[in-house]
C-alpha cells in the first residue's frame, strides 16, 4: 500500500501543511498511524476521509462549522475500513486491539461486554472456589 507525506496530503487537499497539522492537533481529523521513524502514514482511504469531512463541513480551510459527529454507516465504513488496514499493516492482534479500547473508552467496553442476558449464570460460592481458596482449605484439613 502506498502512504503519502503530510506535505502531499496537504497539496491534494489544497491547504498548506501547516492547517492540515492544526486539524490534526485539534482533534478535527483523526491522526493518521505513524511508521517506525514517526513519520505519518497517510492512506488513500484516510484522505478520502479528510476530503469527505471537509465536504460536509465538518471542517474548513478557513472557518470551523460546528456539525454533531456523524454515525452515517459510510462514515462509520470508512473508519472502519481504515482501522482494519491499520491492523493489517502493523500485524496487530484484533483481540488486543479491541480490549486495549474498551480500556480507553468505556462505550467501547460496555459495547464489547456480553448483556446480562447473554452472561453465564454465576455459581454459588464461585468465589470460594479459587485455586488459592482450595489449597488453603486442603492445608487445614
Amino acid at each position: 500500500m502506498k502512504y503519502l507525506t503530510t506535505l502531499e496530503v496537504a497539496h491534494e487537499l489544497k491547504v498548506s501543511k501547516q492547517t492540515l497539522l492544526n486539524w490534526l492537533y485539534a482533534g478535527k481529523i483523526p491522526e493518521p498511524p505513524r511508521n517506525r521513524k514517526g513519520y505519518r502514514l497517510w492512506s488513500a482511504a484516510r484522505v478520502s476521509l479528510v476530503k469527505r469531512l471537509i465536504r460536509e463541513g465538518r471542517i474548513h480551510k478557513r472557518t470551523v462549522v460546528h456539525r454533531d459527529p456523524s454515525n452515517r454507516p459510510e462514515v462509520v465504513g470508512e473508519f472502519a475500513r481504515e482501522v482494519n488496514q491499520f491492523l493489517r499493516d502493523g500485524d496487530i492482534d484484533a483481540g488486543a486491539f479491541l480490549r486495549e479500547l474498551g480500556r480507553l473508552n468505556a462505550s467501547v467496553e460496555r459495547a464489547l461486554s456480553p448483556s446480562p442476558s447473554r452472561r453465564a449464570p454465576a455459581r454459588r460460592g464461585a468465589a470460594s472456589r479459587t485455586p488459592s481458596a482450595l489449597r488453603r482449605r486442603s492445608r487445614t484439613s
